[in-house]
């Protein structure tokens, strides 16, 4: 059977966050199902299959045949969060505005690292730009991209941003290391990262009490006080801030009983914790082949 470039795409909107979203709110598979059956090349089995099962076979055909942005932050979830680290001690953020760009994923362990993707379907407009406010928010930027792109950018690239592939099989594979950053980076940019709980706790831990003020008031308050921290400091304030946002015990049990195809739309999407429990429900069900 052969796969058309706009079955792909097709097949790619399953994995969405509105589609992920819409599934957590109500527990109607019937659309994402049939959008899996239809594109995914499942098998004529899949009437046997549980609905997560689906998914993954799906995932596999898409990963293979059409490597697009999903494909590449679910990649990174998967082999650096689950393989290489852990969830219950490494942040992941997906979409991250860093100055006048977005980070399409942020890992923070022991430091901080941005990946900006660039797909064999993108442009590298605006790439400079992008790197260039990464590193001054982060310890370490790489650009992942296809291999045809490599030489183009290894070239044009500030040296300090790595260079990693999305080999066959969809493995990562690192192809220019990043250069360490953290002493470089800006306080300020990083604290227009943070999240108001983020940064006060930050400032009363290293500098002085918040007082008391009007909403309005406090942020410039804050952000006059954290330029006021070191580039190390600043940075070490970010990597607690951003490990925490995603390694709470909550977190981690959802994402971990996620199938492997789903994890970067995981941590993607805002879920209560009624809309977590489900939609893991719903992805345990047998598949409904509804006419």
């Amino acid at each position: 059977m052969t796969t058309t470039l706009d079955s792909l795409r097709l097949l790619s909107r399953a994995y969405t966050r509105p589609v992920f979203a819409e599934l957590a709110r109500t527990g109607d598979a019937n659309a994402v199902t049939r959008l899996l059956c239809t594109h995914g090349q499942v098998g004529a089995d899949a009437s046997s299959l549980r609905l997560e099962e689906l998914f993954e076979r799906a995932w596999n055909h898409l990963a293979a045949s059409y490597r697009n942005e999903y494909v590449y932050k679910n990649e990174l979830a998967s082999r650096l969060v689950f393989k290489r680290h852990s969830p219950r001690t490494a942040g992941f953020q997906v979409e991250l505005r860093v100055g006048g760009s977005i980070a399409d994923v942020v890992v923070a362990n022991g430091t901080t690292t941005a990946y900006e993707i660039k797909t064999e379907f993108d442009t590298c407009r605006r790439l400079s730009t992008q790197t260039n406010d990464y590193l001054k928010a982060f310890d370490k930027v790489y650009v992942v991209t296809h291999p045809a792109h490599i030489a183009r950018y290894e070239r044009e690239l500030d040296p300090r941003v790595g260079l990693i592939v999305l080999a066959d099989r969809y493995s990562l594979t690192p192809y220019r290391e990043a250069c360490s950053n953290a002493d470089n980076v800006d306080p300020r940019t990083i604290f227009r990262c943070m999240r108001r709980d983020e940064y006060i706790n930050a400032i009363e831990a290293t500098l002085e009490p918040v007082p008391v003020m009007p909403n309005g008031l406090i942020g410039a308050h804050c952000e006059a006080l954290f330029e006021q921290l070191s580039s190390k400091q600043a940075h070490a304030c970010f990597v607690k801030a951003l490990k925490s946002r995603t390694t709470d015990k909550s977190n981690v049990d959802f994402v971990s009983k996620l199938p492997s195809s789903l994890r970067a739309l995981g941590y993607a999407t805002p879920l209560s914790g009624r809309q977590r429990s489900s939609v893991l429900d719903t992805l345990s069900k047998p598949v409904q082949l509804s006419q």
